[in-house]
């Protein structure tokens, strides 16, 4: 295959930290070559610079062997480079057709030619075999669809490369497969795919071949049949890491949460229990009703009918801020909108959830040790932002979510009794901080909390899990110790086979 994209001697400095050191990167046509590393090694950054939104601070690009200058996202759209970003660039109140079209709308001097937006949007979703309401608002559709919508937008300029930012991150194993699908397609058209992804199973699966990114520089390259995953995750950490391993519990403390017949338009009497020094998973494929039920049990959204027990005793949960007074916070799966203070600094979003503990009781707040806490959580996360007073915006996907759970670790000093819920919490996370996010879920029931946590990596999920509900379609379709589940009976129970 011919060198399509070439980075040669790519250097990026920040304030107080190199993101990109003589970076050397090649893209052929028609591969897929997967871009791997922690969050923090640099991959959003020599991402940024390939699509125009930085600037290097040296080095050159060649596209076909031509040496290109990309001052922009448009710049790099007119030379045939697009990417689609982790979190979703789409307008929520805006239609499918609009969003594809976007920008490149048919028109009569100012007013829109509706039905060949239609029709133009329509060929492009006929073009990959999709079949999508165009007239249907974005906000409505699901994370799959809305991945499908972002991808065709991208097809409009006829692009020679794409990047594709953790695509698999929110999307089941169905649209999963339907995206490989895709990029099978777009390999032989020629595209050359550059797949950001931590992953590794996927990784393997769709790549044709790999380069590997630590600390800012390239630490190995080469074709995907000279590799191993014992070799990719070693390169990428730099050091082995360990399987998890967890002891499976014939014990727990008292119930602290269970729920009773509980209903609403997503779910249908559920009814489950989390007890006190228990891991419970709750497994389920994306519309299954799990974030819902979790998002419930918090407040943001309400039951039609059941009952919620706190330690025995029935409560009303209005709001999150009720739920946090009784000792219960979720971890949710959507950083940005529901997760993160996007306008403040690390170190804000850090110790947001804090402030209460360490205030002296008249409005003054112990500024020392908010940042000392704050360096803690940095530490235990290996979070990698330039200092705490970085713009939370300004960090990779990966670390985003470092910080939306390291916030709640800082929430009290004394977990026994609380009741801590995490909604994909390892999504777009390194495969390093993946193992420590996952100790430190143990941990916090080791000392007496009690843990509900969903995730789309199942292996994760039963690794980590004492016990395990399964949900399907709005349902608990069983539940059980972990020791009597196998994946593939897992699979079996929440696909319906």
């Amino acid at each position: 295959m011919d060198a399509l994209l070439q980075l040669t001697g790519i250097s990026k400095t920040y304030p107080g930290v190199t993101a990109l050191d003589k970076v050397d990167f090649t893209l052929r046509s028609g591969e897929v070559h997967a871009l791997l590393g922690v969050n923090g090694a640099g991959k959003s950054t020599l991402v940024k610079i390939i699509c125009g939104a930085e600037p290097p601070d040296s080095g050159t690009m060649k596209l076909e062997n031509q040496i290109i200058q990309v001052n922009d996202t448009a710049d790099a759209m007119r030379h045939g480079i697009v990417v689609v970003y982790q979190e979703r660039t789409l307008i929520p109140h805006f239609t499918v057709a609009e969003n594809i079209m976007l920008g490149k709308e048919p028109a009569n001097g100012q007013l829109i030619r509706r039905r060949d937006l239609h029709e133009q949007a329509e060929r492009l979703l006929n073009r990959l075999g999709v079949e999508m309401d165009l007239n249907a608002e974005v906000i409505d559709l699901g994370a799959g669809q809305q991945q499908l919508v972002d991808i065709v937008r991208a097809l409009r300029t006829e692009p020679k490369v794409m990047v594709l930012d953790e695509p698999t991150a929110a999307l089941s194993q169905a649209e999963t497969k339907h995206l490989f699908e895709l990029l099978r397609q777009f390999k032989n058209q020629g595209i050359g795919i550059i797949f950001v992804s931590h992953r590794l199973d996927e990784v393997f699966e769709i790549s044709d071949s790999l380069t590997i990114l630590r600390d800012g520089r390239i630490v190995s390259s080469g074709p995907i049949s000279e590799y191993t995953p014992a070799r990719v995750t070693q390169d990428i950490v730099g050091h082995n890491v360990a399987k998890l391993e967890v002891e499976v519990k014939s014990t727990s403390g008292p119930v602290l949460m269970e729920t009773q017949d509980l209903c609403s338009e997503d779910f249908n009497s559920v009814n489950l229990k989390i007890a006190s020094g228990e891991v419970v998973g709750l497994a389920g494929v994306v519309g299954a009703g799990r974030t819902e039920l979790l998002e419930t049990l918090v407040g943001f959204r309400r039951a039609d009918s059941g009952k919620i027990m706190l330690k025995g005793k029935h409560v009303q949960i209005n709001s999150p801020e009720h739920a946090i007074r009784h000792g219960i916070v979720l971890v949710p799966d959507k950083r940005i909108e529901k997760g993160l203070l996007n306008r403040m600094n690390v170190l804000e979003n850090l110790t947001v959830s804090s402030l209460q503990r360490y205030s002296n009781g008249m409005g003054w707040l112990q500024r020392k040790k908010l940042h000392d806490v704050a360096t803690r959580t940095m530490d235990q996360l290996r979070i990698m932002p330039p200092s705490l007073t970085t713009s939370v915006q300004s960090l990779s996907g990966g670390n985003k979510q470092k910080v939306v759970f390291g916030k709640w670790l800082t929430w009290s000093e004394d977990v026994n009794g609380l009741i801590f819920m995490f909604d994909e919490p390892t999504e777009g996370v390194d495969v390093g901080a993946r193992a420590d996010m996952w100790v430190i879920i143990r941990n916090l029931a080791a000392q007496g909390a009690a843990v509900l946590v969903t995730s789309s990596d199942l292996d994760e999920l039963m690794d980590i899990s004492d016990r395990l509900y399964v949900m399907r379609r709005g349902k608990i379709v069983s539940e059980g110790v972990r020791r009597n589940y196998t994946h593939d009976s897992v699979l079996q129970l929440m696909m319906g086979g």
